[in-house]
């Protein structure tokens, strides 16, 4: 324990360095949404948490044991470099290192465990990343109950090790380094088709849309995410353009008008327009495709090379 305290001392002296000189020691950090489960618990009466809204700073919350075994200056160190971390959503959690130290055992790296929300938090069993220059280095899922509670707002030091057996790589030169919070992901392999639809559909068109759910990247909690899978011109002008709903949240996602563009490899604005979506629900966890027509008068671009294209829905 204390490791970073090394990181601390001049070299070579007896002398710890100035507090300016230390706040360079402070890396990125990273924030999430404090519902997304990255194993944090809030301890409180109330439930759920409130959405990121506004930004707050934090206090300094130190461990008991930290408490009694730190002298006067170390507390102030701390406390200084607490203060001198950025504000966070409210709403949210973070973690932010302040100390990366390599030894035989692996690289142990202390870092400001962070509460951004208005509830007491615990962190229990979470999966941390070290990242190398924004590649991960290191993957670990770590045993914070000693953590104990934080209280609301707050930014509480503490230090873990990154085994040998966590490094993902061998070579370990970099610039800059920072510890990430892994978010727990929601992948909606599950394909929800329309009976009207999928009675339409050949095998080989199902096939198709089965393959891509299990291609697509998995999707953050809470997340909709809507893919673009097919695009045809009909002869008379119309823009016709499959879209995938994927519904990351736990409640159904139901819209009630979608805005849809259609952009060019060259980012030139194919078709526009706004359809009405009511007829659209997306079951939790499930994926589910639509298909919208854009009339000729909404294609902006007739002759547009749509080997390749982009969708924009808001």
């Amino acid at each position: 324990m204390f490791s970073f305290l090394k990181n601390w001392m001049k070299k070579g002296q007896n002398e710890q360095r100035p507090l300016d000189e230390l706040k360079q020691d402070i890396q990125e950090g990273t924030t999430v949404p404090a519902e997304d489960g990255t194993g944090a618990e809030a301890d409180g009466t109330e439930s759920g948490m409130e959405q990121p809204a506004q930004t707050v700073r934090t206090d300094l919350s130190l461990h008991p044991g930290w408490d009694e075994v730190l002298d006067a200056e170390k507390k102030y160190t701390l406390r200084f470099l607490q203060a001198e971390l950025p504000e966070m959503a409210d709403g949210t959690l973070g973690v932010t290192g302040f100390s990366l130290i390599p030894h035989e055992q692996g690289l142990t790296a202390a870092m400001f465990f962070r509460n951004g929300t208005k509830h007491p938090i615990r962190f229990k069993n979470m999966t941390l990343l070290l990242m190398f220059d924004d590649e991960v280095f290191a993957r670990h899922t770590f045993d914070l109950n000693e953590l104990g509670q934080i209280p609301p707002y707050s930014s509480r030091p503490w230090e873990v090790l990154f085994p040998r057996s966590s490094f993902l790589k061998d070579n370990i030169r970099f610039e800059r380094w920072k510890v990430a919070m892994e978010r727990k992901r929601v992948w909606p392999k599950q394909l929800d088709l329309d009976p009207q639809m999928e009675a339409r559909m050949t095998e080989r068109q199902k096939e198709r849309l089965q393959l891509l759910v299990r291609k697509l990247r998995p999707l953050a909690p809470r997340e909709v995410y809507v893919a673009g899978f097919d695009i045809a011109r009909a002869k008379d002008g119309r823009l016709v353009v499959g879209l995938l709903f994927r519904n990351g949240m736990s409640t159904p996602y139901s819209p009630e008008k979608l805005h849809v563009e259609i952009l060019d490899h060259a980012g030139d604005l194919v078709a526009a327009g706004t359809f009405d979506a009511s007829s659209v629900e997306v079951k939790p966890g499930t994926s589910r495709p639509w298909i919208v027509v854009f009339p000729p008068g909404a294609v902006k671009k007739a002759d547009a090379d749509l080997k390749r294209w982009t969708l924009k829905v808001t």
